[in-house]
């Protein structure tokens, strides 16, 4: 194999790597959304007077009991807002808190 062989695969595998990496950083699980706490039971969320069930095993289970009613958080949901089987996957509180 010669040089100009080596630098060509060399430079396909920088682009599929590369590449690979923007496409992923981009892709969104789902909605985002910021509200005031109302209610925090077991794994579930109230925020300004709707219920979020909060999915088992993600960030956001563990995290949820740390908050309190009254936060205002983002809660990043896996799915669109309006769909009743969306959950929270990570809550967060929010910056302008």
């Amino acid at each position: 194999m010669n040089a100009r062989h080596a630098l060509l695969g060399w430079l396909a595998c920088a682009s599929v790597a590369l590449g690979s990496g923007i496409a992923v950083a981009n892709t969104v699980p789902g909605e985002i959304v910021t509200g005031t706490i109302t209610a925090i039971n077991g794994n579930m969320v109230n925020v300004q007077g709707h219920v979020y069930p909060i999915a088992a095993g993600s960030p956001a289970y563990s995290a949820v009991q740390t908050f309190k009613p009254g936060q205002v958080v983002d809660l990043q949901l896996n799915g669109p807002a309006k769909s009743s089987s969306s959950q929270v996957i990570n809550i967060m509180l929010d910056p302008g808190d």
